[in-house]
C-alpha cells in the first residue's frame, strides 16, 4: 500500500511539472510581444515604471503601457504589434477605467463585468468593456478614451 502512495505522489508531482511547464510555454509569445513593444515605446517616452499593460486585439494587435515618467507624469502609449504608429497620450487627458465602466452601468445594466481594457480601432483609442448583460450574452461596449463617447457594441447570440 505505501508503494502505491509513493508512486501516486510522483506522477501528480509530474503531472503538475508538466502542467506549469505548458502554461510557461503558451505564455512566451505573449511575453516576448510585449518585450518588443515596450522597447519600441521607450523609442518614444522613456517611462520609469509600467503600471498597467494591456494587450488588445482587435482589426490590429495593440499592446498599451500605462506608466509614469521620472517626473511622475502619467502617460498611456498605445504600441502596435506590426509596424505602425506609436500614440503617445496623458492619462489625465482621457477618462479613466472607472468612468468607462460607469458609464456602461449607466447605459446598459450589466449582470456582470468580465473586464475593462485599453485599445485602438482605426487610430481611436478606446476603452473595450466586456461584460455579459441582461439576456446572460457575452457583450463588448466600445467607449473612446478621449471623451467617453460611444463607439460601438455586439453581443453573441446564446
Amino acid at each position: 500500500m505505501r508503494k502505491w502512495v509513493v508512486l501516486l505522489f510522483i506522477f501528480l508531482c509530474l503531472a503538475v511539472w508538466q502542467a506549469i511547464s505548458v502554461y510557461q510555454d503558451a505564455l512566451k509569445p505573449k511575453l516576448c510581444m510585449e518585450a518588443k513593444a515596450l522597447e519600441r515605446a521607450k523609442e518614444k517616452i522613456a517611462l520609469a515604471q509600467i503600471d498597467r499593460t494591456y494587450t488588445y486585439y482587435g482589426n490590429e494587435s495593440y499592446i498599451v503601457f500605462v506608466g509614469r515618467t521620472k517626473q511622475g507624469k502619467r502617460y498611456v502609449v498605445w504600441v502596435p504589434e506590426k509596424k505602425g504608429k506609436i500614440v503617445v497620450k496623458r492619462a489625465g487627458s482621457g477618462i479613466t477605467e472607472t468612468e468607462a465602466i460607469a458609464k456602461l452601468k449607466a447605459d446598459r445594466h450589466p449582470k456582470k463585468i468580465i473586464s475593462a481594457k485599453l485599445g485602438m480601432e482605426k487610430g481611436v483609442p478606446l476603452w473595450e468593456l466586456t461584460y455579459i448583460d441582461q439576456y446572460n450574452r457575452y457583450s463588448f461596449y466600445y467607449l473612446s478614451f478621449t471623451d467617453g463617447t460611444f463607439l460601438k457594441r455586439y453581443s453573441f447570440q446564446q
